[in-house]
């Protein structure tokens, strides 16, 4: 069965959650434990650590929504 779990819908309060889940994306795949080259994260992962948090911090919660989505359909494409 396909690892649905970053396609949930974020819900109401969950900031923190999302963010926790997007910060582990931050350092590689869940899948292939690399930066893929297809991945919208692949020139933020590039980033020195600590940028890539600063660079979190940024994004909106419906931004952070959307990646968490781009990641959960890429996860089931590649199980």
């Amino acid at each position: 069965m396909p690892n649905l779990e970053y396609a949930l819908p974020m819900k109401s309060g969950d900031l923190a959650y999302v963010k926790g889940r997007m910060a582990g994306l931050l350092v590689a795949c869940p899948v292939t434990q690399d930066n893929p080259f297809d991945c919208p994260l692949k020139s933020v992962r590039q980033l020195p650590l600590r940028e890539r948090f600063r660079w979190l911090d940024t994004l909106r919660p419906d931004q952070l929504r959307a990646f968490l989505n781009q990641h959960g359909a890429c996860i089931v494409r590649k199980e």
